[in-house]
């Protein structure tokens, strides 16, 4: 009696997902919904320096030091959080540091990448970081060749550099598949 049963429970999984297209969604006009890769231009990748605060993109790794918070945003830099007050915390600068995935935080100073490089910025006074040493070419490009979803997705292209995110869009024509 229980064959039937698991037999149109499998046949109902499987259909299921068989209709399932994560990262592509059909709309009119021949569009479709796909990631499109984020490149890196070399250009942007020295702008590390000290902003107002802003709203947080992409959220990452967080770390507590004295009486601060930092926050980082994948790909565009560090959120600085006074946390005096940790009932009340409160952005107060943003660190810029284009294409930051990771940092560390030991004494006065912050070890983050850089796209390839690693940069020591010296966080004696947060409101005026600064920084310190740059070290070219210490890591490797991640270049991601696909996107964190599997389904359509444009294709990405060497020309046009290195790929270090991924955006879900509106486009005409995803013409890649994982």
């Amino acid at each position: 009696m229980k064959q039937p049963l698991l037999t149109a429970t499998g046949i109902g999984l499987f259909m299921c997902l068989c209709s399932c297209n994560p990262g592509y969604i059909d709309l009119p006009d021949g569009q479709s919904q796909a990631y499109v890769p984020i490149y890196m231009p070399a250009i942007d990748k020295s702008d590390v320096a000290i902003s107002s605060a802003r709203t947080t993109e992409k959220s990452g790794k967080i770390y507590a030091f004295g009486n601060y918070i930092f926050q980082n945003d994948l790909n565009k830099g560090i959120h600085i959080i006074d946390n005096t007050d940790p009932l009340h915390p409160q952005k107060i600068a943003f660190l810029n540091i284009p294409y930051n995935t990771e940092y560390a935080v030991k004494g006065n100073y912050i070890y983050a990448n850089n796209g390839n490089d690693l940069v020591v910025v010296d966080i004696r006074d947060v409101m005026h970081a600064a920084v310190v040493k740059r070290m070219e070419d210490a890591f490797p490009y991640v270049n991601q060749k696909f996107p964190p979803q599997p389904g359509y997705f444009v294709c990405p292209d060497p020309e046009k550099g290195v790929v270090i995110d991924w955006e879900l869009q509106t486009v005409k024509s995803a013409n890649c598949k994982r």
